[in-house]
């Protein structure tokens, strides 16, 4: 037996500042703060070594999960959130190549937008290694629907058994849209609120926690929320 519920309207913002998560709702005043917690961690990059896989029969299966999509909830990312990264840990108990990342994006204002996709593994110090060698990048073109991006890595990536960091990080927008941005400071409130509403990229949300930082040099902070990063492969032994 189904039981009818409604849940008000969440739009979660990540355009100010990964330090703070700002979760509206429709009758809302004032917007709540949700904090998080910090995981000491580098950056670092290896180059992998060389390796032959032999695909197993299993099937194509995501890594990790989304979590509950929440109804009518969105996050959305600005000019401000260029450079900065949001993704999930992920574990592994066998090898695992991975076949594609996907995402979806609800509706996207913004020309020029580029997203980069990365994976590091997480070291016993929480240190990060980068080991992505060609960088995977994906256009994400201005459009009012739904559109679900499923990109295929143009090097054989195997996840060895551990812990790892797929993250999305909106890389680039368009020049004309930075330097409108660049004056943000000088923005009164209204104006901030206008260029806001025009320039914004929307994702769903799913209640699982998610790992933001706003440089690969900062630790990662945890949230609870994440927009639906996957990662699909297959397992098999080398």
């Amino acid at each position: 037996m189904k039981t009818n519920f409604t849940l008000p309207l969440y739009i979660l913002t990540l355009c100010l500042t990964f330090n703070s998560i700002y979760l509206h709702t429709a009758s809302a005043q004032e917007p709540q703060i949700i904090g998080g917690y910090l995981l000491d961690g580098k950056d670092s990059f290896e180059e992998l070594e060389a390796a032959v896989l032999t695909e197993s029969k299993s099937k194509v299966k995501n890594l990790g999960g989304k979590g509950m999509k929440l109804p009518g909830g969105s996050i959305f990312m600005t000019p401000e959130s260029v450079g900065k990264e949001i993704g999930s840990i992920v574990k592994t108990k066998h090898q695992f190549l991975v076949k594609a990342i996907s995402f979806t994006v609800e509706e996207n204002r913004m020309e020029g937008c580029k997203a980069n996709l990365r994976i590091y593994r997480m070291e016993s110090d929480d240190s990060l290694v980068n080991i992505v060698t060609i960088p995977i990048y994906q256009d994400i073109p201005k459009a009012t629907e739904e559109t679900v991006f499923s990109i295929a890595p143009e090097e054989s990536i195997i996840l060895q058994p551990g812990e790892y960091y797929i993250s999305f990080c909106l890389s680039e927008i368009s020049r004309e849209i930075m330097d409108k941005w660049a004056e943000a400071e000088t923005w009164s409130e209204e104006e901030r609120f206008d260029k806001y509403r025009q320039d914004r990229i929307f994702f769903p949300l799913y209640l699982k926690s998610s790992y933001t930082r706003e440089r690969p040099d900062q630790p990662l902070t945890r949230w609870g929320v994440n927009i639906g990063l996957t990662i699909y492969g297959t397992r098999g032994s080398i």
